[in-house]
């Protein structure tokens, strides 16, 4: 079954009678944590490995891409690096960091695209603070087909390690198309290159 129909599935589970439509989800926006120390004692991927100086600074732009009112709800993986990460944005919007198992164990990601639909409404956008390897299962779990994978920045074939390099990235995920089985659902921009909140779609 592909990936599509089992997120179709866990949200008509979710949202069965009650719940907003199908086509009426809120939008998810994903950014890779920013740079880490080039070295550190327990490791590249100790849960403590802090930011660089220019992993700060991409974090404090972060913070100038998301304007007042446009995030309703910060996610984050349980690392340093994501929370330090998530923090000039959180700061700046007066919005808690919330810890999400699912931005760092890939079998809970259905599970947690069900609480947002459940605690946001359609108008509502939440950011995920995610790892390399986390974030291409982030894109697949919501729909993302596979001859869609290169424009999105994923390297691998599916059975393999699956990865996004740098860390310029930010995608989005418009729930309310990204299982229709096509690429019109997801969008891929550069870090610095956001001109504009409408030309972004941020909200």
């Amino acid at each position: 079954m592909s990936t599509s129909k089992i997120l179709a599935m866990a949200c008509a589970l979710v949202i069965a009678g009650t719940g907003p439509s199908v086509d009426a989800q809120p939008t998810v926006y994903i950014v890779r944590h920013a740079e880490k120390v080039a070295t550190w004692p327990g490791g590249i991927l100790d849960a403590y490995h802090p930011l660089s100086i220019e992993g700060v600074a991409r974090a404090e732009s972060l913070a100038t891409i998301f304007d007042v009112g446009s995030i309703a709800g910060i996610y984050s993986s349980r690392t340093t690096r994501t929370v330090h990460t998530a923090l000039p944005l959180s700061q700046k919007l007066g919005l808690p960091i919330m810890e999400a198992t699912a931005c760092q164990d890939t079998s809970l990601i259905l599970d947690f695209y069900g609480e947002i639909i459940r605690n946001y409404k359609s108008d509502q956008s939440v950011l995920l603070i995610s790892h390399s390897d986390i974030i291409p299962h982030l894109m697949l779990k919501a729909g993302l087909p596979l001859d869609c994978w290169p424009e999105q920045g994923i390297s691998g074939r599916p059975g393999q390690e699956l990865l996004i390099s740098g860390y310029t990235g930010i995608w989005r995920i418009d729930l309310s198309k990204s299982m229709n089985g096509e690429c019109t659902g997801f969008t891929r921009r550069e870090f610095w290159s956001i001109p504009s909140k409408s030309d972004a779609g941020l909200r």
